[in-house]
């Protein structure tokens, strides 16, 4: 009976040692990358609908951007990004509806939370010349280096279709 208390008291002991710590201690610190690259985005997009992007600030050397333009290239670099920021610009202005919707990415082998940032958003673009203005449903993805700069950005939206309606 001895040995049936002992052995019980081990197992009770061992149970108790629960290894949950680390997992929130990890889990905390990946909240709180989460939490940092959100204010990127949200001053990314500010910056943006401004028409004041510091992409030095924003974007990591290295960043890949993709999107759904039609024509558009498979991917751009920061470079390609300015540019064709600096040609909508011209034309148009951009809003988001408020507040935006800001949820944790996963890594995809894993599924754990990796600090990336999935945003669904409504973006209102103006033609400028005539006012004339559509609000279309968006889709984004930002990943971020250890620095907290982009080094990953996709978007998915009708744009095309969007700036078409709007010269007509």
């Amino acid at each position: 009976m001895k040995k049936t208390i002992y052995l019980l008291a081990v197992i009770i002991c061992i149970s108790a040692c629960n290894t949950s710590v680390e997992v929130e201690l990890a889990n905390d610190k990946v909240s709180t990358i989460f939490e940092k690259n959100c204010e990127t985005v949200k001053e990314y997009n500010n910056a943006f609908c401004k028409e004041d992007v510091d992409y030095e600030k924003f974007y990591a050397t290295n960043a890949i951007v993709k999107g759904t333009t039609l024509g558009a290239k498979d991917s751009m670099n920061v470079e390609d990004r300015k540019v064709a920021h600096q040609e909508m610009w011209q034309k148009y202005d951009f809003s988001t509806s408020q507040p935006l919707n800001l949820l944790p990415g996963v890594n995809p082998e894993t599924k754990e939370m990796d600090g990336s940032v999935r945003m669904y958003f409504n973006l209102t673009i103006t033609l400028t010349e005539n006012e004339k203005s559509i609000t279309i449903p968006m889709y984004e993805s930002y990943d971020f280096d250890e620095d907290g700069r982009i080094v990953f950005l996709q978007y998915y939206g009708d744009l095309t279709s969007a700036i078409l309606s709007l010269e007509e």
